[in-house]
C-alpha cells in the first residue's frame, strides 16, 4: 500500500461510522446490569442456607452478581479468580450442585469456563461453598491442543446424571476429524474425571456443532440444545436431542432434530433452554432462545430478537410456538454480543420469566441487560 492514501475528513468519517454501525448502538430493552459484559448465566440458589435460598446469581465473564428480589435488581457480589499462571478467556457456566457427588456437596456452586493455562487452552472449574462470595480452584478436567496441536476448548456445561455422576460437556476444536465436536466427561467422586467421549461428532469435516445447554425435565428426560454450523442448508441452526439418563444421547454422528415453528421459523446461533412452569400447560413448557430468528426461506424474520420458542410437549417433539421475550434485542445479528447465548430463569413461582441478554451499549462496548415478563405479557396478542 502506498503512503498517500485518500482519507475522509474526520467529521464525515464520524457520520459514516454512525450510519454504518447504527445497529451496534441499538440497546436492548430492560435494565443495564452495571459493570457487566457478555455471555450471561443465571442460577437460583436452592440448596443453601435459609438466608440465601431463593436468591438469584448471575454471571458475565467471571463477574458474579446477586439478586434478592426475583431479578428486579442486582448488585455486584464477587469475581471468580484465575489459577496461578492462568487467564480467563470466555464462555462460562454457573451451576449449583443439586445433590452430593463425592467431595462436591449439595449447594456447592460451580463456575467453569475457558482459560489460558500457559500456552494451552483449558477448561477450569472453581467452586464456592458460601453462595458465590468466595471462589476456590477445583479442577481442570480437560486441557491442551490435542491431535491438531491447535484449537480451543469452549463452552462447558454441567448436569448430574441418573447414575449420580457429575457430567461436563464442552465444545472441542482439537481433533483432526472436524472443525469442532461436542464431548463429555464425568466424575463420580468429585475429583477424578474419566470416560471422555463424543456427544455430537459429524461425519462431515466442515460441520461445527457447539454450545451445549442441557436441562433435566420434570419427566426425568434430559433435553439438550446446540447449534450445527457448516452446512449451508442449516446455516448455524439450533438442534436438540434427548437422553433418559443424562449420559447417553444416541449415536454421536446423528445431528439431532432442528427446532422450528409450524410455519418454518428457526433460530440460528448460541441457543439456550430451560423448563419453566407456565400458564400455557399444566406440565409447564420447554423454552428455547437463539440469537437470530429466520423465516423458512432463510431470511431474517420481522420479530427477530423479540421472541422465544416454547413447547408444551416435554420431549421437544412437534412444532414450537413463539412468545414475547422478556428482553428484546431487535437488531440481533451474527456477532459475539447482541442476544448472544442469553440466559433464562423462571421467577415469581412460575408466573413469569427473567432474561439476561447482551447488546452493545456503545461502539465496541458489550454489556448485559436484564428484564422480566409475566406469562400474560409474553403471550399477549399471540
Amino acid at each position: 500500500m502506498g503512503q498517500n492514501r485518500w482519507r475522509l475528513p474526520a467529521s464525515i468519517m464520524g457520520i459514516f461510522l454512525i450510519l454504518c454501525c447504527w445497529r451496534t448502538l441499538s440497546a436492548a430493552s430492560g435494565s443495564l446490569l452495571a459493570e457487566s459484559s457478555f455471555y450471561p448465566r443465571l442460577v437460583r440458589i436452592a440448596q443453601g442456607p435459609a438466608r440465601a435460598n431463593g436468591h438469584i446469581l448471575a454471571s458475565t465473564n467471571g463477574q458474579i452478581f446477586e439478586s434478592d428480589d426475583e431479578g428486579r435488581s442486582f448488585f455486584s457480589l464477587s469475581t471468580v479468580p484465575a489459577a496461578p499462571g492462568g487467564k480467563f478467556r470466555c464462555c462460562e457456566t454457573l451451576f449449583e450442585m443439586p445433590k452430593d457427588v463425592g467431595t462436591l456437596h449439595a449447594g456447592t456452586l460451580l463456575f467453569a469456563g475457558t482459560y489460558d493455562a500457559g500456552t494451552d487452552p483449558a477448561i477450569e472449574i472453581f467452586t464456592s461453598t458460601d453462595e458465590g462470595h468466595h471462589w476456590t480452584y477445583n479442577a481442570t478436567p480437560v486441557s491442551g491442543r490435542g491431535e491438531k496441536g491447535a484449537g480451543g476448548l469452549w463452552e462447558p456445561e454441567f448436569l448430574v446424571a441418573r447414575d449420580q455422576a457429575l457430567v461436563m460437556f464442552w465444545s472441542d476444536e482439537t481433533f483432526v476429524c472436524c472443525s469442532q465436536k461436542l464431548q463429555k466427561i464425568r466424575t463420580f467422586d468429585g475429583a477424578s474425571w474419566k470416560d471422555r467421549s463424543d456427544v455430537v461428532a459429524s461425519t462431515s469435516e466442515r460441520d461445527r456443532p457447539g454450545m451445549i445447554v442441557v436441562r433435566e425435565l420434570p419427566t426425568g428426560l434430559y433435553f439438550m440444545t446446540y447449534e450445527i454450523c457448516g452446512d449451508p442448508a442449516n446455516g448455524c441452526a439450533v438442534f436438540y436431542r434427548t437422553s433418559r439418563d443424562g449420559w447417553n444421547y444416541g449415536n454421536a454422528s446423528f445431528l439431532g432434530k432442528r427446532i422450528e415453528t409450524a410455519d418454518g421459523k428457526f433460530f440460528e446461533h448460541a441457543p439456550a433452554n430451560i423448563w419453566a412452569p407456565s400458564a400455557l400447560s399444566p406440565n409447564g413448557v420447554i423454552v428455547v432462545i437463539g440469537q437470530v430468528l429466520h423465516n423458512r426461506d432463510g431470511s431474517v424474520a420481522g420479530d427477530n430478537g423479540r421472541v422465544l420458542f416454547v413447547n408444551p410437549l416435554l420431549d421437544g417433539s412437534g412444532p414450537w410456538q413463539t412468545v414475547r421475550a422478556p428482553v428484546e434485542v431487535p437488531n440481533s445479528y451474527d456477532n459475539y454480543c447482541p442476544n448472544y447465548s442469553s440466559a433464562l430463569l423462571s421467577i415469581d413461582g412460575g408466573a413469569g420469566l427473567l432474561e439476561l441478554a447482551s447488546d452493545y451499549r456503545a461502539l465496541e462496548k458489550c454489556a448485559t441487560y436484564f428484564g422480566s415478563k409475566s406469562w400474560t405479557e409474553m403471550t399477549k396478542g399471540r
